[in-house]
């Protein structure tokens, strides 16, 4: 993100940028308002001219005041309203007592998707609009990743052991300085990389470099560039600014295809020939070609589209996971009760750890309540997202709210305010302030109660369950797929971190950044960190 300031901020692309806001704003003056009528805005003074673009404009520094003026005044009334957004692309937000509505109309009414693409420019940011028009990927996700996760784990384990000792460092008497961000930044890609490849690349250091470079590109071109530009300049601007995206791919590519191509031999000989002697490896690539095999997907069987495949994934997997991770961190750091519980968290690791004998596996994992508890929570008050289950209106006569009697015309945005739900103090009592042991403590009392009976309250209380009140992972049936698996990466990082390094406290919390509508962990900020006496990582 340092990186992505400092290019902005250089004259040759800040001057096309200045250009591109100039003529935006007058692309949006001329534009035919498309919202639906009679809502209420928020931020929009009408009385002043130019007011929607002055709103527009405004929502880049003004978003989380706006949100907290409107689920007070309308949102906790039951009533929708228009917020503004820098790309003169306003959205309406629903109430939550309307989120029902939301998640239940089919895809070709309200479109997950849409919103995806052109949300994350899908012309042209994922090396082919393919990637995100059909997201093949997603559906191999859903289908496989649930149920192939758990042998994945030893895996992902060995690769924070790996990735931690290199980078924190095994001295027990010095104290080290490691920058959070940019240190997850370097292990997630791993980790992820291990489930998607395997070893050896997901240690090579260049392919990792071309991965997160990639992730950086697509942040970079669709929330800053294209974002600003208007539609008819796209043709034009689009394939120029991601050009760094088709290059990193590029780059991939010669570590990524060998393996991909001998995966397809091994598979047609198996298939030819059953007394081929070849053990196939759990991982995305397997998983892919066995679904596109059964589903006569051909078009997704070539070398180059799977290698294509793996960019969105990796995306979508790194630079969630570093943001989320990076601020559970510094939350936990950053509290009066950080000591009392970084050593809940290493006491339930250690304890749960022995009792599997020594590994781990996903039923071990599923009663570290402690470390869910923390990531969820800080989930929860630090999210990076302020909207989620956002949708596109597809149907050329748009779509009618019967609740309040208004319709959406085609190619409205509609969604949740997910900041203030997760903030309200009706819902979780002191919501501002971070509670790591918030959901842990009811799941530990019942766990250790001779009474089983379904409680109300706990069974929502897991980091990876989606509800109206807890929305990070989106909720409904488009909610994030991979959250089984970042979920269990995450809470093996606390783990190995608690149980071998001391962790100095911090004073106080490093401020998130406020970037339009998202919440951005300090990028720079640091910790202090030491390895313990006695402890080998392994």
């Amino acid at each position: 993100m340092e990186a992505l300031l400092q290019r902005l901020s250089s004259p040759t692309v800040a001057l096309p940028i200045l250009f591109l806001v100039i003529y935006s704003i007058y692309n949006r003056l001329t534009a035919v308002s498309s919202l639906p009528a009679g809502l209420p805005w928020i931020g929009k003074d009408s009385g002043k001219i130019f007011a929607d673009t002055r709103a527009n404009l405004a929502s880049f520094s003004s978003v989380r005041d706006w949100l907290e003026v409107g689920y007070n005044k309308y949102g906790k009334k039951n009533i929708s309203y228009i917020l503004p957004d820098i790309s003169g692309k306003p959205e309406v937000v629903l109430p939550r007592a309307q989120m029902a509505w939301l998640i239940e109309q089919p895809d070709n009414v309200l479109s997950t998707s849409a919103f995806h693409y052109d949300s994350l420019e899908g012309d042209y940011a994922f090396t082919t609009p393919q990637i995100l028009k059909d997201p093949y990927h997603e559906h191999v996700i859903h289908k496989c990743l649930p149920r192939r996760i758990a042998p994945l784990i030893p895996g992902m384990w060995e690769e924070i052991q790996v990735a931690m000792d290199q980078t924190w460092g095994l001295d027990t008497e010095g104290w080290k300085e490691i920058g959070i961000w940019e240190n997850m930044m370097r292990i997630i890609p791993s980790i992820t990389n291990r489930m998607m490849l395997g070893l050896p690349i997901c240690r090579n250091e260049d392919f990792l470099k071309n991965m997160g470079k990639f992730a950086m590109d697509v942040i970079s071109c669709a929330t800053i560039y294209l974002r600003l530009t208007p539609r008819f300049l796209k043709p034009i601007i689009g394939p120029l600014v991601t050009i760094p995206n088709t290059r990193h791919w590029r780059n991939t590519t010669k570590y990524t295809l060998p393996i991909i191509n001998e995966r397809l031999a091994n598979f047609k000989r198996k298939q030819e020939d059953p007394s081929f002697e070849w053990d196939e490896p759990n991982d995305y690539i397997s998983w892919h070609i066995n679904i596109a095999t059964a589903e006569g997907r051909h078009d997704e069987l070539t070398p180059d589209m799977i290698s294509r495949r793996l960019m969105p994934v990796n995306f979508a997997a790194i630079h969630t996971t570093a943001l989320t991770i990076t601020n559970t961190i510094f939350d936990l750091l950053s509290s009066p009760s950080s000591p009392e519980w970084m050593e809940g968290i290493r006491e339930e690791a250690a304890r749960v750890l022995a009792e599997e004998g020594g590994q781990w596996t996903k039923a071990g994992l599923a009663r570290c309540h402690r470390s869910d508890s923390a990531i969820r929570e800080s989930m929860r008050v630090s999210n990076f997202m302020t909207r989620n289950v956002l949708r596109k209106v597809m149907p050329p006569e748009g779509i009618e709210n019967k609740a309040e009697g208004w319709r959406a015309p085609q190619g409205v945005l509609i969604g949740v305010d997910i900041h203030s739900v997760q903030h309200d103090p009706d819902i979780y009592p002191d919501p501002n302030t971070y509670n790591a042991f918030r959901f842990s403590r009811p799941r530990e009392e019942a766990d250790a109660s001779t009474v089983h009976s379904a409680v109300d309250g706990i069974k929502n209380t897991g980091l990876i369950t989606t509800s109206d009140i807890f929305l990070p992972f989106s909720h409904g049936r488009h909610a994030c797929p991979g959250r089984f698996f970042v979920s269990l990466e995450m809470k093996l990082l606390l783990a190995y971190m608690v149980m071998n390094y001391e962790v100095e406290p911090l004073k106080s919390r490093p401020p998130n950044v406020w970037f339009g509508q998202s919440s951005l962990p300090p990028m720079k900020a640091t910790i202090k960190v030491r390895r313990k006496e006695g402890t080998t990582g392994k």
